[in-house]
């Protein structure tokens, strides 16, 4: 029992190191970053990057593979991990509420573990990862997940320990419905001379469709640190 709340008290000297930072320029950077209309752009080019690049034959299942991954991240964290474990968020937490940072108010429900936002980021990015197979790719979603989530403490709303068993989840679950994808598929397999591959990634995947991918992800980045630029001076 000490050891917990050891590692209980660790996690909230920890959270309140990453949450907030009196910056107007950051609030504003973080309160875009959870925008899901800032998203939309990105969301809409993976699913063309799935379409374009899966085999006409498995793509209704590829589709229904994200949608699995999606939906067990969420339903684990909200409706069986935070029902289960009770575990306030650091907004509500009656030892350092007070000393917690929000931005525009922002407190969350109640409830907060595991991050649903972590488990969800981390389960696209480790089955995109998988399905695509180029290690640029991976480490530009891997960091998508990463910041998608660390964004979460920044507001307040979730502590690290939610964040970090968010993200364990999510890495099994992607891996989990990659490995159920790859059930369906086993008989699919890539060939590439030496050429090739300087046009495809190892699993097939046009790396000019991966590459637009990636500019719209760092497309997306740029304009929210804009916005956060200007923000402050319009509102």
């Amino acid at each position: 029992m000490t050891e917990l709340q050891g590692l209980i008290e660790t996690d909230r000297l920890a959270t309140l190191s990453v949450n907030g930072s009196d910056s107007i320029f950051w609030d504003g950077v973080a309160d875009i970053y959870t925008s899901v209309i800032v998203w939309i752009p990105l969301a809409i080019f993976a699913i063309l990057l799935i379409i374009r690049n899966i085999n006409p034959k498995r793509l209704i299942l590829a589709l229904l593979v994200v949608a699995l991954t999606v939906l067990l991240c969420d339903q684990l964290s909200s409706t069986v991990c935070k029902p289960f474990f009770h575990r306030l968020r650091p907004t509500r937490d009656p030892y350092i509420l007070d000393m917690v940072d929000t931005v525009n108010g922002y407190r969350g429900g109640l409830y907060g573990f595991i991050s649903s936002h972590a488990a969800n980021s981390f389960g696209l990015a480790v089955l995109f990862m998988w399905l695509v197979k180029d290690k640029w790719f991976s480490l530009s979603v891997i960091s998508w997940a990463v910041f998608n989530s660390l964004i979460r403490t920044y507001l307040g709303v979730h502590f690290v320990g939610d964040i970090l068993a968010g993200a364990i989840a999510g890495c099994l679950l992607g891996s989990l419905t990659y490995w159920i994808y790859r059930l369906f598929t086993r008989k699919d397999t890539v060939r590439h001379t030496h050429d090739s591959s300087l046009l495809y990634t190892k699993s097939g995947f046009m790396r000019s469709d991966v590459f637009t991918f990636m500019c719209v992800l760092f497309g997306t980045y740029s304009f929210i640190l804009v916005g956060g630029c200007i923000k402050p001076v319009l509102f």
